[in-house]
């Protein structure tokens, strides 16, 4: 029973991380195959990065017996609790705005459907996910994420092995958005804006569910699978590192035939973070009398529809970097204060 739920919360902090923006490659192309050569050290640093901050944030929430991320910040941070709190809000609420931009991005390009289509299909499963006190999320996590890891590890595979050669790709010009052209801060800035979703996900469970060898486990084979698809992504042509969708785009012209596969893969994955944010902002929203779970994941919802139709690429080099400065910020604060 304990190995099975440590498998359940690594299952969830994969599910939590490999979104639109990871799976699609946007991310990784302009937080590290940007960088050349120094992508490799980028992706291993945030690797072991993301393996102690998920372990040691779990650590602290079962020895805290914390039951949201709210719960967690106040310890944490004391009187700079409130602050933090609106801040890892507006992440998730940003997040869940780029998940469901991600979406439509898929149907459209994909499957040549609308956009709202797939915004609004994402946003049905991720409010259901959200309900019934993280069980509905853990389910969807177990039946989603093994499927999507599969798929998404085998176009990898292919792609690598269909580029045989250094590690080197030509960066562009220059990275966009608020995104550094320096390997340290690149890979400490997906690590802090990343970790405000498994932070959520990891103060949220309920104590029963242990979870700190799983969250580090799940920290290692992101970083893992985030090393193998950015060797994959570094043979793409200019007009593939400029796509919104890079792995669609690469796996397109090494095996059309994985093509529909690996649209599923991006949509599933979609779905899973699109859900984890929901049911992070849900679950702290409805500490607040009057306004049950439901309730508050509905408004959410609603709330995030129109920032979604800003456009994918816009919302990841913008929305992403910005909150992962301010988690470095935090960071800091976090380590005065426990000092």
């Amino acid at each position: 029973m304990i190995l099975k739920d440590e498998l359940a919360v690594a299952i969830a902090v994969v599910g939590t991380m490999v979104g639109a923006g990871f799976a699609s490659g946007q991310e990784l192309v302009q937080f590290f195959v940007m960088l050349g050569s120094e992508a490799p050290a980028a992706v291993m640093l945030m690797g072991t990065l993301l393996i102690l901050a998920a372990s040691q944030v779990r650590r602290l929430a079962l020895k805290w017996r914390t039951n949201s991320y709210r719960d967690f910040l106040v310890v944490l941070l004391g009187k700079w609790e409130k602050p933090a709190d609106m801040v890892t809000g507006a992440f998730l609420f940003g997040g869940l705005a780029i998940m469901l931009a991600g979406s439509g991005a898929v149907v459209k390009e994909h499957f040549g459907l609308a956009p709202l289509t797939g915004i609004i299909a994402c946003g049905v499963l991720a409010f259901l996910a959200s309900l019934g006190k993280g069980h509905g999320f853990l389910l969807l996590n177990a039946l989603m994420v093994p499927v999507m890891m599969v798929i998404i590890i085998v176009a990898a595979l292919i792609a690598v092995f269909s580029q045989p050669g250094p590690f080197h790709v030509s960066p562009p010009a220059s990275p966009g958005g608020l995104i550094s052209s320096n390997w340290i801060l690149n890979a400490c800035l997906y690590v802090t804006y990343n970790m405000a979703g498994v932070a959520v996900l990891l103060t949220s469970l309920p104590a029963s569910r242990k979870g700190v060898l799983g969250a580090g486990v799940g920290g290692l084979f992101l970083g893992g699978l985030a090393y193998l698809l950015v060797k994959a992504l570094r043979g793409l042509s200019p007009a593939g590192l400029q796509a919104e969708l890079p792995l669609l785009y690469l796996v397109s012209g090494l095996q059309p035939g994985l093509v529909h596969l690996y649209a599923l893969a991006l949509w599933l994955a979609v779905v899973t973070t699109a859900a984890s944010n929901l049911y992070g902002l849900a679950t702290r929203l409805g500490q607040i009398p009057a306004l049950p779970t439901w309730r508050a994941a509905l408004l959410m919802l609603i709330l995030a529809l129109p920032v979604a139709t800003c456009g994918f690429i816009n919302l990841v080099s913008w929305i992403y970097p910005f909150f992962g400065y301010i988690g470095l910020f935090l960071l800091l604060l976090a380590l005065v204060c426990r000092l």
